[in-house]
């Protein structure tokens, strides 16, 4: 895991949520206003509710290769991720809500054993990133 993500402890064993610690919130969450939450419900493989190896590769491919190359763009930030009891959640800042879920789709696409569903709150400036 790279050094700009701390773990979040939690009160659930089954949950591992990951939280950017490298944003400067006030001056990101003002140019990247709008919130697109990927989410993702996976197969559970084992007892403690976590993906299968396969389903974990393909998200560390989005998130690795794809998110990445668009945040090195300008593009959006991706600020969180939790897995939690079947449930992968990817929580995407941006300028364009529209344009973010039409590049994950570029991606997401390619394999579609993964199906994905959005939510997007537009002006949300950071308001759930302090809920997490």
């Amino acid at each position: 895991m790279k050094e700009k993500w701390n773990l979040k402890n939690s009160k659930n064993i089954n949950q591992m949520l990951r939280i950017r610690n490298d944003i400067d919130s006030k001056t990101k969450f003002e140019e990247f206003p709008h919130l697109v939450i990927v989410k993702h419900n996976f197969h559970i493989a084992d007892d403690i509710m976590f993906p299968d190896p396969a389903c974990l590769a393909f998200f560390t491919a989005f998130e690795n290769n794809h998110l990445d190359s668009l945040e090195d763009e300008g593009k959006l930030i991706l600020s969180a991720v939790d897995i939690c009891e079947g449930l992968m959640q990817f929580y995407i800042y941006c300028r364009d809500p529209q344009q973010t879920v039409y590049d994950c789709i570029a991606f997401l696409k390619s394999n579609d054993l993964y199906s994905c569903e959005f939510e997007v709150i537009t002006e949300e400036k950071g308001k759930r990133m302090n809920l997490l």
